[in-house]
């Protein structure tokens, strides 16, 4: 597999345990997406990654985030601050790192 599809997918399955773990009915679409996606990854593990398949999974991922809710209004939420702050810095990472790789 493309050393960046293996990264990317990794940054998925963080991503989705954490809405999974963390998320709420009204973040379904987003783990059905992710799902989906990470079914992209596998697919193309063994073939070449192209232009047109380098396309086709930023749509996916870009989807994640849609004007309203979504990824980007995803955060992991408990009373304790310090806590908070633990919980959603991989998450934040995960997030800027997958959206940078794709949109730059």
């Amino acid at each position: 597999m493309n050393n960046k599809f293996d990264l990317l997918k990794k940054q998925y399955l963080v991503i989705l345990k954490e809405m999974t773990r963390y998320g709420s009915s009204s973040n379904r679409p987003q783990i059905r997406q992710l799902k989906n996606i990470l079914e992209f990854i596998d697919e193309v593990n063994s073939g070449e990654v192209t232009d047109e398949v380098l396309e086709a999974l930023r749509r996916m991922n870009n989807s994640l985030y849609p004007p309203h809710g979504g990824l980007g209004e995803f955060y992991i939420w408990v009373d304790d601050f310090d806590e908070r702050m633990k919980l959603n810095e991989p998450l934040d990472k995960v997030r800027d790192f997958t959206w940078k790789t794709l949109n730059t």
